[in-house]
């Protein structure tokens, strides 16, 4: 068994803010894993992810490797993550800046493990420039059950196509792109990549870009206590 892909969440303000909730709600298992790529403009801030309001808080943990801030100090991106979420039937995600900033887009996507699995914080990487060539740095994942989730961001309107994570086609999941042009990716893998990257195609022009990508793992947990005590019987043990 693998990762599954569960649904998506997002919203987005052009007009400065220093908070801002998903449009919609997850509902979320006990054990998912949830993923979000955040992206603004002006000067770099702390950025905090978690339920809006009431428990569980499903508190994100920001990737430092996935973070940039790109050019002259005004496009930002990251990658943020719950490894083993709390059970929500109706999870509201609020994003919060340590300062008010505009253009602020983010996405949330939530995946399922098998049940007993462990799960790991495995890499991060981080990419920024101008062009039409969209990508991280280079990275190496270490799972052989892994989601690997990449965001892009930007400063004009141009938006991908052709996203790849280690050169294989990816999935963008409905919701993405994000009020037109902030797009999420996400590969579901079942071996190990090394030096590869999450890359796209920013679509009819150059633009100024950020792009942040995040893996984690599943590692099969043992058989239930019960299977154990069953085989045990079934061999006069």
């Amino acid at each position: 068994m693998a990762y599954t892909y569960v649904a998506m969440v997002s919203n987005y303000s052009d007009a400065s803010i220093t908070t801002l909730d998903t449009s919609a709600s997850l509902n979320v298992a006990s054990g998912d894993t949830l993923v979000a790529f955040v992206k603004w403009e002006g000067a770099d801030t702390t950025v905090a992810l978690a339920k809006s309001t009431g428990s569980p808080a499903n508190n994100f943990t920001i990737s430092a490797a996935s973070k940039v801030n790109h050019g002259s100090g005004d496009l930002n991106s990251c990658m943020s993550y719950v490894l083993t979420a709390s059970a929500d039937a109706t999870m509201t995600i609020r994003l919060t800046l340590g300062a008010s900033r505009p253009y602020v887009r983010f996405g949330v996507l939530q995946f399922r493990p098998d049940g007993g699995d462990t799960i790991a914080f495995d890499v991060g990487a981080a990419g920024s420039g101008n062009g039409t060539a969209v990508a991280t740095s280079t990275f190496n994942t270490s799972g052989t059950d892994e989601i690997v989730v990449a965001g892009y961001g930007e400063y004009g309107t141009v938006t991908t196509s052709s996203e790849l994570i280690n050169a294989v086609a990816a999935t963008e999941p409905t919701g993405s792109p994000i009020n037109t042009y902030t797009s999420i990716w996400y590969r579901i893998l079942s071996a190990t990549f090394t030096g590869g990257t999450a890359s796209a195609t920013a679509i009819g022009s150059t633009t100024d870009f950020v792009c942040s990508a995040i893996g984690i793992k599943a590692t099969a947990g043992g058989a239930p206590a019960s299977v154990y005590t069953m085989t045990l019987l079934g061999t006069g043990l």
